[in-house]
């Protein structure tokens, strides 16, 4: 399954030197679009939208997705976990300042 698209598209956008407005502007996508894609985790995409991404980056969805497919490098995967703990601490700082009746 699709793990990190966002990142696949970053990689392929920066091996051509391109921003995302330019990525944007060569997709026929909004700059907000392409941004979220990165952004979020929810990263659900219309085939057609992830075909004009690929033209642009001069690849193919297939090679998107598989790009997006591989196992992250330990240093990344690393760093998300440390932000994920995070996250995770301040949610439960703050459930604790929740008054229980």
């Amino acid at each position: 399954m699709i793990d990190n698209l966002g990142a696949a598209i970053k990689k392929g956008r920066r091996s051509l030197r391109m921003t995302q407005e330019d990525l944007a502007e060569f997709s026929s996508l909004s700059v907000n679009f392409i941004s979220k894609i990165k952004r979020t985790d929810n990263q659900n995409i219309s085939i057609q939208k992830l075909d004009a991404i690929a033209k642009a980056l001069q690849t193919s969805v297939i090679t998107l997705i598989d790009e997006s497919s591989k196992t992250p490098e330990p240093q990344a995967f690393a760093s998300k976990l440390s932000n994920d703990r995070v996250f995770l601490d301040k949610l439960t700082n703050d459930m604790k300042k929740i008054p229980v009746e």
